[in-house]
């Protein structure tokens, strides 16, 4: 079988809701880093599969690479496809990917099978299909405006639910675009930068700033900005905990996923990941840090890897 999918939508114009700013670094701070970089040819965690089987861990290692050629190891591959993924998922909210097989692959293998990813449009679930809506600007007289796709080639990955909805979390995106002007446009008008009514940038941008860490409450505070003027240190160690933390229910998630995926398409296996940061000692060091048992420096130790 081939690609039922279009591979991608010619866009005349850049999308209205790019993100700018502070969702850029909200969507960068993110999924940098989520999977540890190697020193050398090392990395700071394992990849191994429960049940060892140098065979099967060569089908996976070439299933899990998305639209590029396959990594020297399946520690590698993991890696680069963790961090790929987070990024449509932050971005987005949510991915859908097709499930790509030749005419000659066994349904219960993963010989033959491949991973893409469907290009940013809307896609509808009726029934046991999957709808991919050609944009309307992309129409073309004699081609398909539809393709249906049976449910059973597409896998549809979200954000956990511990960290929003994807329609919640694209309304989070939406607020940081809002925000990331920090010069009101009326400033503008009078030709003097908004001398003619002695506005103050400082507390705009004091208070864009607040605005933020509320609208990114959920996840964290944003790495790449400073500690707000007046905060405490306890509030801005806090919030860089809590941002780890969502990136470890992140990486899990991703990782749970990937399981529940080969084992759909009939691997009867899963793939054990060790020596990364758990959200759950994370969450346990913040606890402790807010009943005053252990200090800044002891609760940042459970981020390492």
């Amino acid at each position: 079988m081939s690609r039922l999918s279009q591979r991608y939508f010619p866009r005349k114009k850049r999308p209205k809701d790019e993100p700018a700013h502070y969702a850029f670094m909200f969507i960068r701070d993110i999924h940098t880093g989520i999977m540890p970089f190697r020193t050398g040819r090392e990395y700071p965690f394992t990849v191994k599969l429960k049940r060892k089987n140098e065979s099967l861990e060569e089908q996976i290692k070439d299933f899990l690479s998305i639209g590029r050629g396959a990594g020297w190891s399946i520690t590698e591959e993991l890696r680069d496809m963790v961090g790929t993924l987070s990024h449509y998922l932050v971005a987005l909210g949510d991915i859908y990917i097709e499930i790509v097989q030749d005419g000659k692959s066994d349904k219960k293998s993963l010989a033959g099978k491949q991973l893409v990813i469907l290009p940013r449009g809307k896609v509808l679930r009726v029934y046991k299909y999957y709808i991919q809506v050609v944009p309307f600007e992309s129409w073309k007289r004699g081609e398909k405006k539809f393709h249906f796709i049976p449910s059973d080639n597409i896998w549809h990955l979200k954000l956990p639910k511990k960290l929003g909805s994807p329609s919640r979390h694209r309304r989070t995106l939406k607020k940081l675009n809002l925000l990331s002007n920090t010069t009101p446009a009326f400033v503008f008008e009078d030709g003097k930068l908004g001398g003619s009514v002695n506005y103050d940038f400082t507390k705009h941008r004091y208070n864009s700033e607040v605005a933020v860490e509320n609208t990114t409450s959920e996840w964290g505070s944003i790495w790449s900005l400073s500690q707000i003027k007046g905060t405490t240190e306890y509030y801005y160690i806090v919030n860089r905990l809590r941002s780890c933390r969502s990136q470890a229910l992140l990486r899990e998630h991703i990782i749970s996923e990937v399981n529940r995926l080969i084992s759909r398409v009939g691997v009867k296996n899963s793939i054990q990941v060790k020596g990364l940061a758990l959200s759950s000692d994370i969450s346990e060091a913040i606890s402790k840090l807010e009943r005053g048992e252990i200090g800044f420096e002891e609760a940042m130790k459970a981020t390492k890897s």
